[in-house]
């Protein structure tokens, strides 16, 4: 195998044709902090916020619910006075976006985090009503997001301008560049420049594309890979036509899934199974780490 510096995971995975359904990265709430500084591989703790920052943020998290705290810059973001943070609830029939400028990391110890980790609404005057893209770029956590992120964030600023951001670790270092749409959590792989305007404009028209989908995040994964499953054989692509009617466990790595769209039709029940290869690839350009690859599959 090739020394590290020429190793790319994300071109082993390309090779062995690993697949991205029902991998999307699980978060419920999402805190982003702009931070124009120095990103290292846990970007967020090994910054320089100031720890009674980063311990009122840790302070929200609470049991059952993934929280997933992202620092996000634009190339602007060094010359601006003050910082954006934004925060997405990303819940499955009600996601929401919020907004805030603010001049000091300090004023983010005035606002009450652990409430929207509880599924509160906040300030409506915060309300951000258009979308969020991020695209991890963070080599420091992986050198795949440095080489083939900031290619696609460039495409994506083309089409969306300053409502996109660079980010730190989102999940999935072997399937860059990963990107993640708020409010709803559209979380796809793999996304190449080529692909990031169709992406968007997708987004922007209330639809997801299945070719690089992962899922949504708010999603455990064999639901992400039923509605996946599901979206394929009816076409619905429409983000907010799907609804979840019941969850069954029926073995080891094996669900039953019935989904429909939100008025009722086209239900289905998606039986699925969980598999593993028998071969391990590295999952990040580290070496260090190696897994199976997994997959879903659906049964007849």
């Amino acid at each position: 195998m090739a020394d590290e510096a020429n190793f790319f995971c994300t071109d082993v995975a390309w090779e062995h044709g690993v697949p991205l359904i029902g991998t999307a990265t699980h978060g419920d709430v999402w805190f982003l902090i702009e931070y124009s500084g120095r990103w290292g591989a846990k970007a967020f703790e090994e910054s320089d916020i100031p720890e009674a920052v980063k311990q009122h943020v840790q302070a929200a998290v609470r049991p059952g619910v993934a929280v997933r705290t992202l620092l996000i810059r634009q190339p602007e973001s060094r010359h601006r006075d003050g910082f954006h943070f934004f925060i997405g609830q990303v819940l499955p029939s009600e996601p929401r976006l919020y907004e805030y400028q603010l001049q000091d990391y300090d004023e983010l110890l005035g606002l009450d985090l652990a409430s929207f980790v509880q599924g509160k609404s906040g300030d409506p005057n915060h309300l951000r009503e258009t979308p969020l893209y991020l695209i991890c770029t963070n080599g420091k956590r992986d050198q795949c997001c440095a080489i083939y992120g900031p290619e696609t964030y460039q495409e994506m600023a083309n089409t969306a301008g300053d409502a996109v951001w660079q980010s730190s670790h989102i999940g999935g270092h072997n399937q860059a560049p990963i990107t993640l749409f708020l409010p709803h959590g559209i979380n796809y792989g793999h996304t190449t420049p080529a692909e990031a305007r169709r992406l968007v404009k997708a987004y922007e028209n209330g639809a997801v594309v299945l070719h690089h989908y992962r899922g949504r995040v708010c999603l455990e994964t064999p639901i992400q890979a039923a509605e996946h499953f599901w979206r394929e054989q009816t076409g619905i692509l429409e983000i907010e036509n799907f609804r979840v009617i019941t969850v069954t466990e029926t073995g080891p790595n094996k669900w039953a899934i019935t989904i429909s769209a939100s008025n009722g039709d086209n239900a289905q029940q998606i039986h699925l199974e969980r598999r593993q290869s028998d071969i391990e690839i590295p999952i990040t350009c580290s070496k260090k780490k190696a897994s199976p690859i997994f997959s879903f599959h659906r049964l007849a």
